[in-house]
């Protein structure tokens, strides 16, 4: 096997570098296309705010404060689990607590990241042709 590892780097090399090349010929054949049709008039570019739209603010935002919430519930939860008789220091029990505050801050970043959706849509509806 170790006689094949260097015949693996060079095809792995020269795979990518084919592959780089490709894409940069596609990129400009794409781009002399697209000069082509708006000379012609054929295809009408979208307003360039509509492409500069970005919700990653958002989205992270979201996140965050999921994850914040899911923190802040998870202490919550080891919390009632520790007055409730269980020991943080015995194995399978400290499984329960990483599992707890894994789950719940899991759960909430994933709920903050849904509600971002539509606040995007009501914030910005989608453009009817």
């Amino acid at each position: 096997m170790s006689d094949l590892v260097p015949i693996f780097i060079v095809w792995i090399v020269f795979y990518y570098t084919y592959k780089l090349i490709g894409l940069y010929a596609r990129r400009k054949e794409r781009l002399l296309m697209i000069e082509k049709m708006n000379v012609v008039g054929d295809l009408e570019l979208p307003d360039k705010d509509v492409l500069k739209r970005s919700f990653t603010a958002l989205r992270v935002g979201c996140l965050l404060i999921g994850v914040g919430v899911g923190l802040l519930i998870g202490i919550m939860v080891q919390t009632m689990l520790v007055s409730a008789g269980y020991d943080m220091n015995q194995w399978p029990e400290r499984k329960l607590f990483e599992m707890a505050l894994t789950a719940c801050v899991l759960l909430f970043g994933g709920i903050g990241l849904l509600v971002s959706y539509p606040l995007e849509r009501k914030f910005f509806p989608p453009q009817k042709d």
